[in-house]
């Protein structure tokens, strides 16, 4: 009878332990901006096909970006081209992080699609039967948008001035970088963030148009009068806020530039990751809720030698749980 309540306990909490590291796992890879697009038009390959198999390659390659990469991969393997862009402001281990989520994102999105694109929020991942390099893609273009409105025409002056300004440094920062960030005032105490990057193999000219129609048309289509939106392409994004957003201490540092000057970067206010810690400590708290629940609720239905054992094994699974949670 003790070894069947023994097992019995010992399942409880193994299962319990099982749950939490699945759950606080999916809590920590989700990115609520991410967004992708499928091209359903182009065709899908096979399991097991020699695309799959270039594909695979290239999603390895990605994942092992370097800081002399500036967070920037392009290559060809067979006939899968791929390239991934991270924002020049994140570290070395989010820009790997989040490329790593962002193609396991895309091939649960796009399954067996030969050409599809991924957007996360530090990342930009895409794909194609047909040469990428050098080569301007202003659509598919899409967006998400801060849900505070202005009809202030004076911010919308100053969005515009601002974005032009930083367009004209992205576009002019050379063949490894592509990046601007910056901020104007409003009215008051209020000031503007914002921040452009175009892939860095683009020309000045082609750069410079990307982000024209992203500030254009883009925000026309999408988040005219709000007070903040980010608006993606395959070759270029950028991003206005009435906070600073822009990371502080990016292990990518600015290659030299003709002008040898840079825009400042703004330190961050919030950390984006908000939603993903509250859903992680969420996780956290449920599962340890359910377990001490089921401890107590066998504890007055068992004997006291049986309880500490129950109880030694409860220790040891949650302290398994946090161990893997905070690694």
């Amino acid at each position: 009878m003790a070894t069947e309540i023994s097992r019995t306990v010992l399942f409880h909490f193994l299962f319990s332990g099982l749950t939490f590291t699945f759950l606080a796992t999916f809590a920590i890879s989700f990115d609520p901006y991410f967004l992708h697009s499928c091209a359903n038009n182009i065709g899908n390959y096979t399991a097991n096909s020699a695309y799959e198999r270039d594909l695979n390659t290239i999603f390895k390659q990605i994942t092992s970006i370097t800081k002399s990469n500036y967070g920037f991969y392009s290559n060809k393997v067979g006939e899968v081209s791929a390239m991934a862009l991270c924002r020049a402001d994140v570290k070395l281990d989010v820009c790997t992080g989040c490329l790593s989520e962002t193609i396991s994102r895309v091939k649960l999105d796009c399954p067996n699609n030969k050409e599809a694109i991924g957007w996360s929020a530090d990342c930009t991942l895409r794909y194609s039967n047909t040469n990428l390099s050098e080569k301007l893609e202003i659509n598919p273009q899409t967006c998400l948008y801060n849900t505070g409105s202005t009809a202030d025409e004076y911010f919308q002056l100053r969005l515009g001035e601002l974005l032009s300004d930083l367009r004209n440094k992205a576009a002019a920062g050379g063949a490894l970088l592509k990046y601007a960030a910056g901020n104007s005032s409003l009215r008051a105490s209020e000031r503007l963030y914002a921040l452009v990057q175009c892939t860095p193999d683009l020309s000045e000219g082609d750069c410079n148009h990307c982000l024209d129609k992203a500030a254009t048309d883009g925000i026309l289509r999408c988040c005219l009068k709000q007070r903040g939106c980010r608006v993606l392409s395959p070759s270029c994004n950028l991003r206005f806020e009435t906070y600073p957003f822009v990371e502080a201490g990016a292990e990518f540092p600015p290659p030299p530039s003709p002008s040898g000057d840079r825009q400042k970067e703004e330190e961050p206010n919030k950390s984006k990751r908000t939603p993903v810690l509250v859903a992680s400590l969420s996780v956290i708290f449920g599962v340890a809720v359910v377990s001490i629940s089921g401890f107590l609720i066998w504890k007055r239905r068992n004997n006291q030698g049986m309880q500490w054992q129950a109880l030694q094994i409860c220790f040891v699974l949650l302290y398994w749980s946090l161990s893997f949670f905070f690694y």
